[in-house]
């Protein structure tokens, strides 16, 4: 039988994963792509990959298109 999900006690791990960090940490070192907002460039995307690059952009043609590659 499978174990019952407590849903709102995994919704509550990932808020607080994700406002410490360690949620982006484990996804990148898992060497997954992030995509979000900047709130100091709100009109792009911004992209980190797994080796700590950011830059903005936007999609087009569900491709992301880099303009700029932030340090």
């Amino acid at each position: 039988m499978p174990k019952n999900l407590d849903v709102l006690a995994l919704s509550h791990e990932v808020e607080r994963d994700s406002a410490s960090g360690k949620l982006t940490h484990e996804l990148l070192s898992a060497g997954q792509t992030l995509y979000g907002k900047n709130p100091d460039y709100p009109d792009f995307i911004e992209r980190v990959t797994p080796d700590n690059r950011r830059s903005l952009g936007y999609w087009r043609d569900r491709q992301f298109v880099e303009i700029i590659s932030l340090l």
